[in-house]
């Protein structure tokens, strides 16, 4: 959202885009007819809808990875095949609990 890192990035030679992705023309400019998968992070449910309503007319073929706050909400995205759901907090302690699991089978020397 931030149209000065957008420059930076871009007179580094670094694809940015700035704005609000539920705005078409923003998906639009970020080429997503040319995406091979999009990332939707935004906590906003009707946004989020926005988003992969715009960006699979214009390119049907696009994987949509999804970040969910809720369960509830992640059963209706995945319901409506809006794409791949993660849950923030389903997803923290998955992580959480390989990180406690690795470190049980790798005890550190000491």
């Amino acid at each position: 959202m931030s149209r000065e890192t957008v420059e930076r990035l871009r007179e580094k030679g670094v694809l940015a885009v700035a704005g609000d992705a539920s705005d078409p023309a923003v998906l639009v400019q970020a080429h997503v007819v040319h995406a091979a998968m999009l990332v939707v992070a935004t906590p906003d449910p009707v946004k989020v809808r926005k988003i992969v309503e715009v960006a699979r007319q214009l390119n049907p073929n696009v994987e949509i990875v999804l970040r969910t706050h809720t369960e509830e909400e992640a059963d209706l995205l995945r319901q409506e095949s809006a794409g791949k759901v993660f849950m923030g907090e389903h997803e923290l302690a998955l992580a959480m609990a390989g990180h406690v699991l690795a470190r049980m089978d790798h005890p550190a020397n000491g």
